[in-house]
């Protein structure tokens, strides 16, 4: 983002200086791990009384835990959008103010005011997409707490429901109604988790 000085120029494009959009949400950055396997089938039969699926996505953002996480990251996604309009709200003043004052400046003056909001614009640019990188580092670093905790919840879960094997709900081509604990899981997780408490890296925005 840079002054032009040149034929009484004054060009600076402050509107993109904040224009990167917020991350999305992550969707499964951290799983339990589960690998791909075959087709499987009715899961009354004897082979099928063993298995049971699971889906992590759904794990995640249907519990306590999840939805913490995501109003969380709403929140500070919200604020920091609008710590984002007030400094572009300033960088166009200032704009304004450079451009009204240009006549009455030598060049050597000129100059160096734009210089100086150069550095400003651009110090500000960085420390905002630092911000933004923050709420995807947050959300990564509360998804594998979340999974790291769930597993033995998820096999306690597994034993209840008479089953010896569960597997990511993605591997299955195939499947019957009553083959998906994800229902069952989160109950118990939020039972145990709750929203997990204090974060231990907390968000804290902007």
């Amino acid at each position: 983002m840079r002054l032009c000085v040149g034929a009484g120029s004054f060009l600076i494009g402050a509107a993109s200086l904040l224009a990167a959009p917020f991350p999305a949400p992550l969707h499964a950055q951290q799983s339990l791990g589960f690998a791909f396997g075959e087709p499987v089938g009715d899961p009354t039969s004897q082979a099928g009384r063993a298995l049971r699926t699971i889906d992590e996505e759904r794990l995640f953002q249907q519990s306590e835990f999840g939805q913490r996480v995501a109003r969380e990251i709403e929140l500070a996604s919200r604020a920091l959008e609008a710590q984002n309009d007030e400094l572009l709200a300033e960088l166009t003043a200032r704009e304004a103010e450079l451009t009204e004052q240009r006549g009455s400046m030598t060049l050597e003056e000129f100059r160096a005011a734009a210089a100086e909001f150069d550095v400003k614009a651009e110090t500000t640019r960085r420390e905002q997409a630092e911000k933004r990188q923050r709420l995807v580092q947050f959300e990564e670093s509360e998804r594998r707490r979340f999974f790291t905790s769930v597993a033995p919840v998820l096999q306690e879960v597994l034993a209840q429901v008479g089953a010896q094997i569960l597997i990511d709900a993605r591997a299955v081509v195939i499947g019957v109604p009553g083959m998906d604990m994800t229902p069952e899981a989160v109950a118990a997780i939020d039972e145990v988790l709750g929203d997990g408490g204090e974060p231990p890296f907390p968000l804290n925005l902007p």
